[in-house]
């Protein structure tokens, strides 16, 4: 066998791995977040702009503090459209000049590539 054979046993570990990762706290960058969705056949991804305040709750630029489904429609910084991970990140993270204001984590960064990636699969599936 070569050395990508997996069973069923390795296929529940990785599951309960990711579950387990999944779990953790994670921080909000304070100067704004991603959404990716796919459309016509593209991964879309939008960039919001919001502030912390000194509550540690994410708000709009206004203030008005942001709630996950309150149904309100945000009009996105920026919006980039690709047809794969690669083509997205590369975008986002090499070519906006802007992503160097952000004060983007590492860590932000790495999901926005997992989630590209996901949505990638979804799409070519």
């Amino acid at each position: 066998g070569s050395s990508c054979d997996t069973t069923d046993d390795d296929l529940d570990e990785a599951e309960m791995l990711d579950r387990f990762m999944s779990s953790r706290a994670l921080k909000m960058d304070s100067k704004g977040y991603f959404m990716l969705k796919l459309q016509e056949k593209r991964i879309v991804c939008s960039f919001y702009s919001c502030i912390t305040n000194e509550k540690g709750e994410v708000c709009d630029l206004e203030g008005k503090k942001i709630k996950c489904c309150d149904g309100q429609v945000r009009e996105p910084m920026k919006t980039w459209r690709a047809r794969t991970a690669k083509e997205l990140t590369t975008q986002v993270f090499e070519q906006w000049e802007d992503v160097t204001k952000l004060d983007l984590s590492l860590g932000h960064a790495a999901y926005i590539g997992r989630e590209a990636q996901r949505a990638e699969h979804c799409l070519y599936s």
